[in-house]
């Protein structure tokens, strides 16, 4: 008998989606937050029932889906996330009066198919779940009918995504015949079975660097890395803030998982090869993330670049190779998302002459109308920076120690200097903030207690880094353990 409970997490997530579509379709229109609130309740049980079956979860029953430790830290941080993503989108929402509980349904729909890619051991499942993955943010950013920025971006994100899947397609395509498999396991057994420093000019080795060049291209495209990060600044810029907040945080860990599963594990016997390849995607994206966002007036704009910037650092700590450098990008990683969802969610309660906030000026002297909100956007903005003891201080610096450890100074050298760069960019919306002059007064959507509590726990995850420093570590020390 097939055993189902190791995929119980996503049975209860697909079940609560079938449910609750049905529900809705029943429900006048006072009572739709009833979904909103079931939604959210379905996200909680599952993590409680991923934690609470943790040992069990863990035993690996199967091949081709993996339900490991590292697996399931990875599910209970992107399902937490969505439910304080899913609380902003819900106040904005509403408060703009276009609150469609599809909305909320489509990125669950994403939710699961992100959740495929963590646990996935095959390539074509790996597929699977990114294609579901990003049919539903086609979706979610043309959500916005009145917007023809919005809908452009949907159209430009679409074909863009298209052509990365096409790539890779024909890169699994490739491994597929080269190797005959498409499970994890049994790609990295016939790589280590190659005697790769003798035989470099061997059809095989020359099949599996073109296989690799394209799955690399794709996920890098899905990562938002340079040169392959044309469609992000249009479509941040294009879609209703709440949907840039989604766009730039969880997807961007699947994405990362997915990296790290396929570099550190599967073609780890291709690391001379794929290190410099990442290390070119990593200075790019650094480079013209920082260079460029300088130049921005549109803040949903600036973030993009930034978001390329950071993407830049991650891509840095890849390419080492190492275990200690895969847990400094861990933490990079994990520290980058918490603190977006800090400044996306927290734009998202400002409205700026009936609109919500666009542009940098926009934020004028916020300082003399909202000292507490000035400080709580300010506390963000210097995390980014990397200022102690705030957490992007420590997510930096693990990066540019791993860098140093592994005999790297040029490119540690590199990523202080465009540190220092980027920087720029951030104290100019502080300088905006604290010293121009007020034009109008922002209106706040709702309360700030939940973002002021959010922001402390920023904070104090500064204060205390070896909290996401231990998490790291163990989870990266299960993967290679497994």
């Amino acid at each position: 008998m097939i055993n189902y409970l190791y995929i119980f997490p996503e049975i209860i997530i697909t079940s609560a989606l079938c449910f609750i579509i049905v529900l809705d379709l029943f429900l006048p229109s006072r009572l739709k937050y009833i979904s909103y609130y079931l939604i959210q309740f379905s996200l909680i049980f599952c993590v409680y029932y991923i934690y609470s079956h943790f040992n069990y979860l863990d035993s690996n029953v199967s091949e081709l889906y993996n339900t490991g430790i590292f697996s399931n830290i990875f599910k209970i941080f992107i399902l937490l996330s969505l439910v304080i993503i899913f609380y902003y989108t819900s106040v904005f929402l509403n408060y703009f009066n276009i609150y469609k509980t599809e909305y909320f349904l489509i990125t669950v729909f994403g939710l699961l198919g992100m959740m495929i890619m963590i646990s996935s051991e095959n390539l074509l499942l790996l597929y699977l779940g990114i294609e579901l993955l990003s049919l539903s943010l086609y979706s979610v950013i043309a959500f916005n009918r009145n917007s023809l920025f919005s809908s452009e971006a949907a159209v430009k994100y679409y074909i863009l995504g298209a052509i990365s899947s096409g790539f890779l397609l024909f890169g699994i395509s490739l491994i597929y015949g080269l190797t005959g498999s498409l499970s994890f396991n049994e790609i990295f057994i016939y790589i280590t079975s190659l005697n790769i420093s003798s035989n470099i000019d061997s059809v095989e080795i020359i099949g599996l660097l073109f296989a690799l060049i394209f799955i690399l291209i794709s996920l890098s495209f899905k990562f938002g890395a340079a040169p392959f990060h044309m469609w992000i600044p249009d479509v941040y810029h294009g879609s209703i803030i709440t949907t840039t907040l989604l766009l730039s945080t969880i997807p961007k860990i699947a994405v990362f998982v997915i990296f790290i599963k396929l570099l550190a594990i599967v073609f780890s016997g291709l690391f001379l090869f794929w290190s410099d390849m990442v290390i070119i995607l990593s200075i790019l994206s650094i480079l013209i993330g920082n260079i460029i966002a300088i130049s921005q007036t549109n803040i949903k704009r600036m973030l993009a670049y930034s978001t390329i910037a950071n993407i830049g650092f991650i891509l840095l700590g890849l390419s080492v190779g190492s275990v200690i450098a895969y847990k400094a990008a861990m933490f990079y990683t994990l520290t980058y998302v918490i603190t977006t969802i800090a400044v996306f969610g927290l734009l998202s309660q400002l409205v700026y002459k009936s609109k919500s906030v666009e542009n940098i000026s926009d934020l004028s002297g916020l300082n003399s109308s909202n000292p507490f909100l000035a400080f709580l956007l300010m506390v963000i903005l210097l995390s980014y920076i990397g200022i102690p003891p705030l957490l992007g201080f420590h997510a930096k610096l693990f990066i540019i120690q791993a860098l140093v450890e592994s005999n790297n100074i040029p490119l540690s050298i590199f990523a202080v200097l465009m540190t220092v760069i980027g920087s720029f960019y951030y104290l100019r919306v502080i300088k905006v903030i604290y010293f121009d002059e007020l034009k109008d007064e922002l209106l706040i959507t709702s309360k700030l207690y939940f973002t002021g509590t959010y922001v402390i726990g920023l904070m104090l995850l500064g204060l205390f880094p070896d909290i996401l420093g231990q998490l790291s570590q163990y989870s990266i020390s299960n993967l290679f353990n497994a």
